[in-house]
């Protein structure tokens, strides 16, 4: 048996209405009080019109007209809904807004909940409050989980992290770099829980896994290990040599270069440094900082004059409370950097190694070009890593015997659990020295019984 309609307009008459009525005119059902259909310049809308509590004219569009017998039964369907609610004393249009408003606002909850725009809004503005804006932490999370930039964050999964983890030792990152990184997404993840934009953090319930064997054997008796160490004396020699002939190639290109048409440039007469990488070596050597930090310090951190360098370390910046390394400087490193200040203008402030070209703070890799060439030149052929300046610089003061404490604050390190776990088998063997000294102490009473006896 056929459904009955809920409207008495027949397609006839709303064919009819929309060839021959005026614009704007209407076409009222008369089975639904304030369903019509009205006439536009093109075609037609179906409508529903009734008066809230206050009396206020309101109008629902209920949609386009068709043409066809469904399209009508569907808007009188709703017509039909519609005037029931008004019957009972509700206000459709008000619940309507209500639910459109609310749908807005989930939705914009949902795409703030986004990882690529929580980590660009409102994470980005969090992070802007730290002493480098964040910089660090943003762009860890930004490498490091780029995939899911798109992804809901409430959407991810124990099983997401797992293989994420997996994929980046895949991809042969250390399983420090993947804790750092891991480290940075769940305290922006816990973040999001506290400005209500997720319910509960979903890595709560997720633990990384510990280095793979192959991994710890790097560490405590592989490459890792192997690097961890003090310059042999013929390297230290080689690097030597390789500078001093880096230097004279330098002078040579130069004098070259003046001589073929380029009389501008300014003679070596007037430069203490050939290349800005001598001073920049010379002054890793000298402290053990990483090349990041020598890239963005800045002459008030080496202060020439109180031949003092003050630096918060480019890796705890971000932290609430970063490591401050604070390391006097000698005469012949004081003096290495005032030459350099000198050629390069004598600037109160600014970087100390900026960009020839633009001023600013170059590329990481900057130097990595010239380090190979004094390797070349010094007739190393064994891959000596640039780090292994900062690794000298630490393997040779626990040899030396100092506190690790002093060490680790030296290298800007906050405790000494780094400095022993990877520097700690260069700390002379201090084991008879301690028991013997104890010993001493009762060496009398031992000697008086001795006596005693015989």
């Amino acid at each position: 048996m056929a459904k009955s309609s809920n409207t008495g307009l027949t397609d006839k008459s709303c064919s009819h209405h929309i060839k021959e009525s005026g614009y704007r005119s209407e076409l009222s059902c008369p089975k639904i009080l304030g369903f019509h259909l009205q006439k536009l310049k093109s075609g037609g809308c179906w409508r529903f019109r009734y008066h809230d509590f206050n009396g206020k004219k309101r109008i629902i569009n209920l949609g386009k007209y068709t043409g066809d017998n469904a399209n009508k039964e569907a808007a009188a369907d709703r017509a039909f809904e519609l005037r029931n609610q008004v019957n009972k004393g509700e206000d459709p249009a008000s619940e309507m807004k209500a639910k459109q408003e609310a749908y807005k606002v989930a939705e914009a909850r949902r795409q703030s909940g986004k990882l690529g725009i929580y980590l660009d809004g409102i994470y980005t503005k969090h992070q802007s409050r730290k002493a480098d804006g964040g910089k660090h932490t943003l762009d860890l999370i930004r490498r490091h989980f780029n995939q899911w930039l798109d992804t809901p964050m409430e959407l991810i999964t124990v099983g997401d992290l797992k293989q994420w983890q997996y994929s980046k030792e895949q991809e042969g990152l250390s399983h420090a770099t993947i804790k750092r990184a891991f480290g940075a997404l769940r305290t922006m993840l816990r973040h999001a829980v506290r400005e209500h934009i997720l319910s509960e953090d979903p890595s709560a319930k997720f633990q990384l896994a510990p280095p793979t064997a192959a991994e710890k054997d790097k560490a405590h008796e592989g490459e890792e290990l192997k690097a961890r160490r003090m310059l042999t004396a013929s390297e230290l020699q080689s690097i030597n040599t390789g500078i001093e002939l880096y230097k004279a190639q330098l002078i040579q290109q130069r004098e070259n270069s003046r001589a073929h048409g380029k009389p501008h440039l300014p003679s070596l007469e007037a430069l203490a440094f050939p290349h800005w990488f001598f001073p920049f070596f010379h002054l890793a050597a000298y402290t053990g900082m990483r090349s990041g930090d020598l890239y963005t310090l800045n002459w008030q951190e080496l202060n020439t004059q109180f031949k003092r360098l003050v630096k918060v370390p480019n890796k705890t910046r971000h932290h609430s409370d970063p490591i401050k390394v604070d390391l006097p400087l000698d005469d012949r490193i004081t003096n290495l950097m005032t030459q350099w200040r000198v050629q390069c203008g004598n600037p109160a402030s600014g970087l100390v190694f900026p960009s020839e070209k633009t001023g600013k703070k170059m590329d990481k890799k900057a130097h990595v070009s010239h380090w190979k060439k004094v390797l070349t030149l010094g007739g190393i052929e064994a891959d000596l890593d640039f780090y292994s300046l900062r690794h000298h610089f630490i393997s040779r003061m626990v040899a030396g015997g100092f506190p690790l404490f002093t060490v680790a604050r030296l290298a800007g390190h906050k405790s000494v659990k780094m400095i022993e776990q990877h520097y700690g088998h260069l700390a002379p063997h201090a084991a008879a020295d301690a028991l013997a000294l104890v010993a001493d102490d009762f060496q009398s009473t031992l000697d008086n019984k001795a006596v005693k006896k015989g």
